[in-house]
């Protein structure tokens, strides 16, 4: 019997684990695809607790030494989000056309794209580590240690791109559960390695901050060849041949980037605000214990973002199945009940981190200073936190459609505009201090909710073509 071709390969109907949003209970269907996506998320937040917690114990400057890092880093790995971005668009409206050969393809061309990309990342990060990081105004300590950090971060960038991509993909194809089972064990793994390469318990080397950084890049490098033989195996939702043709495939990449890339200067604008956002802080009288407070603030309150990002996720493949089906009306009802679970879910997470706001920050350092600033920054942050998420929920039925400009230009007037100017006013103008940052910050949250909300209420992305 002859092997089946390229073609006939990928035409096999997809697994039952798949989620189809294009029938069925629009509410039901979204459950079942979001929750493993934000089981996902709670344990990538659990990963960055370990971090925190653990770089705790070396001082408050190493607290802000990898809070200081992750926000330089992820602005110099924005290609991610474009590619990612593109991959899962493109992935729920062929899967949504009943077109698993497209799928396949799109998937080939975000692995040669991670691979690429990837490269290219190792040198720019080692290069422009320590001057982001001065730029940003980061004290010699924190300098030192965050540069250190980073430079073992970016040795890591293919495995980190593969794992975005093909988790990209597998969520677009509606299977959920497949990376979530990975994630688990990665994590465990993860955790276990950190604790070895920060403390260096018995013959091993104690590393310090970096173990942190090298502990995610060799768990996401073995997470990376799982994630290639999960999409190469034929048992999943995408399935790419490894037979086939792998060759570079411009048109794909033409729609690909499209769609991405507004998405990636969307991400970039949103880590610019963040950094903007670190130097104010630098120049206020709060200062390190500023920083290291926000640090803390901020890997709390990830929780609520994770779940922000996890319900986005949805409303990206929902949207885009429904199109692809032809199902415009559903697809926009899809996108309603994606925001009114994001603001009941904001609510509660919002009101818990208000009222377990010391206890929590307690939990990562001791130091006083810290957890003044980290709790004040909580409070006013966690207010905002439903705008946040149902931000969140429009922008992604917004990508989920193609359409990435609007999203784009809401964050740039928004959030990297408006929310920075106003902390620089009220914070160093007014000396506010860091709460005017806070303050800042949060007007350019709740502005970008009310224009991607009026965008999206408008209706022009159901006439999108891809």
């Amino acid at each position: 019997m002859s092997e089946p071709s390229s073609e006939q390969s990928d035409q096999q109907p997809m697994p039952a684990r798949r989620v189809d949003l294009t029938q069925g209970s629009l509410l039901r269907g979204i459950v079942l695809l979001t929750w493993p996506i934000v089981a996902g998320a709670f344990l990538n937040w659990v990963m960055g607790v370990a971090d925190i917690k653990m770089v705790g114990y070396l001082g408050a400057d190493a607290i802000a030494a990898v809070g200081t890092s992750r926000g330089a880093i992820f602005t110099l790995m924005a290609v991610i989000f474009a590619v990612a971005t593109g991959t899962q668009v493109l992935v729920a409206r062929y899967t949504g056309e009943g077109r698993p050969d497209r799928v396949a393809n799109v998937t080939r061309q975000a692995i040669i794209l991670s691979l690429i990309f990837g490269v290219l990342m190792v040198p720019l990060g080692l290069w422009l580590s320590a001057p982001l990081l001065s730029k940003l105004g980061a004290q010699e300590s924190v300098l030192a240690a965050g540069t250190i950090y980073m430079h073992a971060y970016f040795w890591g960038s293919v495995a980190l791109m593969l794992n975005f991509m093909i988790s990209s993909a597998l969520n677009g194809a509606g299977d959920t559960l497949t990376p979530l089972f990975l994630l688990i064990g990665i994590n465990v793994a993860h955790i276990a390695l950190e604790w070895t390469l920060i403390f260096g318990p018995g013959p091993f080397p104690a590393l310090g901050v970096a173990g942190a950084a090298w502990a995610v890049v060799i768990s996401r490098s073995v997470a990376a060849l799982i994630m290639l033989w999960i999409v190469t195996c034929g048992r999943f939702a995408v399935r790419v041949r490894l037979r086939a043709s792998w060759r570079i495939d411009l048109s794909t990449w033409g729609k690909m980037f499209y769609i991405g890339i507004p998405s990636s200067i969307q991400g970039f604008a949103r880590n610019m605000s963040y950094l903007l956002l670190l130097w104010v802080l630098n120049h206020t009288e709060g200062g390190m214990s500023a920083v290291a407070g926000y640090t803390i603030c901020g890997q709390i309150q990830m929780v609520g973002v994770m779940v922000g990002l996890s319900l986005m996720s949805a409303a990206m493949t929902a949207v885009g199945q429904n199109l692809g089906a032809e199902n415009p009306e559903r697809a926009e009802r899809s996108c309603w009940t994606v925001v009114r679970i994001s603001a009941v879910a904001a609510v509660f997470m919002a009101a818990t981190f208000i009222l377990l706001g010391r206890p929590l920050i307690g939990f990562f350092t001791q130091d006083p200073e810290a957890i003044h600033w980290g709790y004040v920054s909580l409070v006013i942050l966690s207010s905002v936190l439903p705008f946040v998420t149902v931000g969140m929920a429009f922008s992604g039925a917004l990508r989920g459609a193609g359409d990435t400009l609007s999203p784009l230009w809401a964050t740039l007037i928004c959030t990297t505009g408006i929310g920075p100017v106003v902390a620089y006013v009220l914070a160093i103008g007014l000396k506010v201090g860091p709460t005017g940052a806070w303050f800042g910050l949060a007007v350019g949250i709740v502005l970008q909710v009310f224009v991607v909300g009026a965008i999206f209420k408008r209706g022009k992305w159901k006439t999108i073509k891809l």
